[in-house]
C-alpha cells in the first residue's frame, strides 16, 4: 500500500529516529521542484542524504518503525537470519558504536528449551574475550525482545569468500585456520566447546584477522563453572551442529563432543577452504552422517587454491598448486574417525599446522600420560606452548627473562657454559601450562640466588641438567676423601 508524505512522516517520528524538524532542515535546501510529493518520495530523499538506511526506510514504510530500536540501540541493518533469530547491525545511541544484535525470534522465546540456549549462548560469550572471537559486550531485553550484543566485523564469513571467489591460496588457507584454532585454544581453556565449527562461523575482516562467530551451540564444561542444566538442552537422540562439519561421535552424542570434535571441524573447513567442497557427499543427512564415520579420508591432492580476481579481505589472487604432504598429513590427523587418533588439543593442530608453513617436517608423536599429552617435536624440544618457545629463543640467545606458565613463575637463568638448563618448580610450585598440560618452571640455582630450590614432581621431557661445574668438583673431591678412608681402615 502506498503511504503519503504525511503518512510516512507520521510513521517516521513515531519510530524515534527523526523528528518532524529534523526533516524539514533535511529538506529545506532542495528547490521547489525536488520537494519529495509522497511516501516513497520522501524516504528515497533521507536515504539519499543518509538520514536513514535503506533498510530503515523500509521497515518504516512497512509500519514496523518501532522495531528499529532495541534499548540504547538503533538498528541500521539486517545482516543475517536463521531458525532462532536474526542478526542485525546496530548503533549505540550515545556511544555512536556499531554492533551486531543477536535478536531472538518470538517464536524461539516462546520455546522454553531454545530461550535457555540462548541464555547458555550469553554465558559461554561472557567467558570469551580473544583476538580471534567475536567478543560480546551485553545481553539484554526490551520489548519482550532477547538479544545478546557483539563487536562488528566488517568483512565476510570464509564459507562468502570461497563461494565468490573460489578456494583460497594454501598459505592463505591455513593463516586462517590457525587464527581460528588460536580462539578455539583460548575457548577450551576456559571449558567452552564451540560444536560448530565451519567456515561460515568465521570471519574474516579488511586486514585478514579471523574471528569465530556464534557459541549457540557451545557447550560449557561442568568442572569450569557451567551447569548441568545447560549440557542437558542436548538430549540423546538429538544432533545439533551442522552435518557437513560434524565429527562422528559429535552425531552420536552431542553431549560429550569435546574439544577434539572442534579439531575435527576445523580440519573439515581447511578442506573446504582448500577445495571449495564440503569433506564427503550424500544427498541425505544420514548418508553425510555415515560418510563421516565411515568413508575413507580423502586426500588433500591435486589442485588446491585456485581462485582468481583481485585481492580481497586480506587474500591474495594465487596460482594452482597442491598442498604439500605434510599439510595433508595433519589434515588427515584432524579429520581421524577415532578422537583419540587426532592431535589432543588446538595446541597441538598450532605447532602442527605452523611446521607445515615453515617448510618443517609435520612428523609430531604424541605421548599421552594419564590425562596429559606431550607434543614433542622433531627436535627434541618438549612442548609447543608459546611460554616454552619464548623460554627457548631466550636461552638460545643467552638472555635472562622473567616467564609465567599458568599461576606459576620463575626467572629463566642463563646457562653457564656447557650447562643445559633443567625446568622444575618454582618457590610456589608447579604450575600447568592451560594449554599443553605441561608442568612449565624453573630452576634457580641455590648458590647463585641464596634461595632454596623446589623439585616438581613432574618435568618436560627432553631437557636436562648435567651439574654445575662447582658441584662436579665437590663430588669429586668428596670421593677421593671416602676412598681415602677405605684405605686408610684396611691398613
Amino acid at each position: 500500500m502506498a503511504l503519503s508524505f504525511d503518512q510516512f512522516l507520521d510513521q517516521l517520528t513515531g519510530s524515534g529516529l527523526l523528528s518532524a524538524d529534523d526533516v524539514s532542515s533535511a529538506l529545506s535546501a532542495l528547490p521547489n521542484d525536488q520537494q519529495p510529493q509522497d511516501g516513497e518520495q520522501l524516504a528515497r530523499e533521507l536515504v539519499k542524504q543518509k538520514k536513514l538506511t535503506k533498510f530503515q526506510a523500509e521497515q518504516i514504510y512497512g509500519g514496523k518503525g518501532k522495531s528499529l530500536t532495541l534499548g540504547n540501540y538503533v538498528i541500521l541493518d539486517k545482516l543475517g537470519q536463521g531458525g532462532m533469530g536474526m542478526v542485525l547491525k546496530a548503533e549505540h545511541k550515545r556511544m555512536k558504536r556499531l554492533v551486531a544484535l543477536k535478536v531472538m525470534s518470538p517464536a524461539a522465546v516462546k520455546t522454553p528449551d531454545s530461550l535457555k540456549r540462548f541464555h547458555r549462548e550469553v554465558e559461554a560469550a561472557a567467558k570469551l574475550r580473544h583476538p580471534n572471537i567475536v567478543a560480546a559486550d551485553d545481553a539484554d531485553e526490551a520489548k519482550g525482545t532477547h538479544f545478546l550484543v557483539m563487536e562488528y566485523v566488517e568483512g565476510s564469513d570464509l564459507s562468502v569468500l570461497v563461494k565468490k571467489h573460489g578456494p583460497l591460496p594454501v598459505e592463505q588457507a591455513v593463516k586462517c585456520i590457525i587464527q581460528a584454532a588460536r580462539g578455539l585454544e583460548f575457548a577450551h581453556e576456559q571449558g567452552v566447546i564451540h560444536r560448530d565449527i565451519k567456515p561460515a562461523n568465521l570471519l574474516i575482516d579488511a586486514k585478514g584477522t579471523v574471528k569465530i562467530l556464534d557459541m549457540g551451540l557451545a557447550r560449557i564444561d561442568d568442572s569450569v563453572g557451567g551447569s548441568s542444566e545447560g549440557a542437558g538442552l542436548t538430549s540423546t537422540g538429538t544432533i545439533m551442529g551442522t552435518v557437513d562439519y560434524m565429527s562422528p561421535e559429535q552425531a552420536m552424542d552431542t553431549k560429550h563432543a569435546d574439544a577434539r570434535s572442534d579439531i575435527y571441524s576445523l580440519g573439515c573447513s581447511l578442506y573446504y577452504l582448500l577445495t571449495g567442497k564440503c569433506l564427503y557427499d550424500g544427498d541425505t543427512i544420514m548418508k553425510k552422517l555415515m560418510a563421516h564415520r565411515e568413508s575413507p579420508i580423502p586426500e588433500l591432492s591435486g589442485e588446491c587454491g585456485v581462485r582468481s580476481g583481485e585481492q580481497d579481505h586480506g587474500v591474495m589472487p594465487s596460482t594452482p598448486h597442491s598442498a604439500p604432504p605434510t599439510l595433508n598429513s595433519v589434515f588427515k590427523r584432524m579429520v581421524a574417525k577415532k578422537p583419540e587418533d587426532r592431535p589432543q588439543t588446538m595446541t597441538q593442530v598450532i605447532a602442527e599446522l605452523e611446521r607445515c608453513l615453515s617448510g618443517g617436517s609435520a612428523t609430531v608423536v604424541y605421548e599421552r600420560s594419564g590425562s596429559s599429552t606431550t607434543n614433542a617435536t622433531a627436535n627434541g624440544a618438549s612442548g609447543s606452548g608459546k611460554e616454552l618457545q619464548d623460554f627457548l629463543r631466550q636461552i638460545s640467545g643467552g638472555d635472562s627473562a622473567t616467564a609465567t606458565s599458568g599461576k606459576a613463575s620463575g626467572t629463566v637463568v642463563s646457562p653457564s657454559s656447557g650447562e643445559a638448563e633443567t625446568i622444575i618448580s618454582s618457590a610456589d610450585g608447579a604450575g600447568t601450562d592451560p594449554r599443553t598440560d605441561q608442568t612449565l618452571t624453573f630452576e634457580q640455582d641455590a648458590q647463585r640466588s641464596g634461595e632454596p630450590r623446589s623439585v616438581s614432581p613432574r618435568t618436560v621431557r627432553g631437557l636436562t641438567h648435567p651439574g654445575s661445574p662447582k658441584r662436579t668438583l665437590k663430588w669429586l673431591v668428596g670421593s677421593i676423601a671416602a676412598v681415602v678412608v677405605v684405605l686408610l681402615a684396611v691398613m
